[in-house]
């Protein structure tokens, strides 16, 4: 029934989408100019984890505020905590590394996409489980996983409620990114290959 709920859900999501094609475009315009777009797909490209997902989680951990700190101590853009960030740093090599500079924007990213770069490895590319150890710990996912290993196929069996939100709202957004990435280059090509085709029969004539 919830598969079914869910296909539904984005089948309407789906048909909006196409039926307001300049409004989709504007939508990517705009989360296309993120201000930290350098070195998102700068740390991205090192580390090999997608930019939409670096994307989505920078938007879901601290709405792309540098300088935000959570009530659990969190830092940054990323919402890295300054013992993982002090791990980080030696592990990168960053000598010169003080908690001050993980507000910074550059070093923030690098070390949220070190970090998902880190955890995806851990669990072999899967999202629900890296997510959860971004969100909650890897201590706290190793425990649950070694209880229940059907919390790798479904983000319903994470036990805590704000992790299992958590994992929900950047997947369901990364999936949206993803696709609405797909339908403007999927636009920009059908826009490219018409002018393409004119060019051909241009010189044609």
């Amino acid at each position: 029934m919830k598969g079914l709920i869910t296909v539904t859900i984005m089948g309407l999501m789906l048909f909006v989408l196409f039926k307001f094609e300049s409004k989709v475009r504007l939508f990517t315009e705009i989360f296309n100019r993120n201000p930290y777009e350098d070195y998102i797909v700068k740390y991205s490209d090192y580390f090999g984890v997608d930019s939409l997902l670096v994307k989505v989680v920078i938007k879901k951990e601290s709405n792309s505020s540098h300088s935000v700190v959570s009530n659990k101590g969190a830092v940054g853009l990323m919402q890295i905590m300054p013992k993982t960030a002090l791990e980080i740093a030696k592990r990168l090599n960053i000598m010169d590394y003080s908690y001050s500079k993980l507000k910074e924007a550059e070093i923030n990213i690098m070390f949220g996409t070190y970090y998902l770069r880190r955890l995806l490895s851990y669990y072999n590319n899967n999202l629900i489980l890296a997510l959860a150890a971004y969100n909650a710990g890897l201590g706290n996912v190793e425990n649950w996983y070694s209880k229940n290993y059907k919390l790798a196929e479904k983000v319903c069996e994470i036990p805590f409620k704000e992790t299992r939100n958590y994992v929900q709202s950047v997947i369901f957004t990364y999936k949206l990114y993803k696709f609405l990435y797909a339908f403007k280059n999927r636009v920009c090509f059908e826009k490219y290959k018409s002018k393409f085709s004119l060019q051909n029969n241009n010189f044609s004539n």
